[in-house]
């Protein structure tokens, strides 16, 4: 019973199995990250930024070149 009592007390492996833990979650969070980004959010940006642009580029008008050096 000494043996079994030493057994439970002893937490040397409690330690490795924290860091196995915390390793897992951190390459989860990161896997479900990058998943989330190269899913659906590369595509919203791009589309965001083109929208933007075109919009921003409508009313600008650039001349030719007999008007901008008199």
């Amino acid at each position: 019973m000494t043996n079994f009592t030493k057994f439970l007390a002893d937490d040397a492996g409690a330690v490795t199995i924290d860091w196995v833990a915390l390793t897992a979650g951190i390459l989860l969070l990161g896997i479900m990250v990058v998943y989330a980004i190269f899913n659906n959010g590369v595509s919203t940006l791009v589309s965001s930024v083109n929208s933007t642009l075109e919009s921003a580029g409508a009313g600008v008008n650039i001349g030719t070149l007999e008007n901008q050096n008199p």
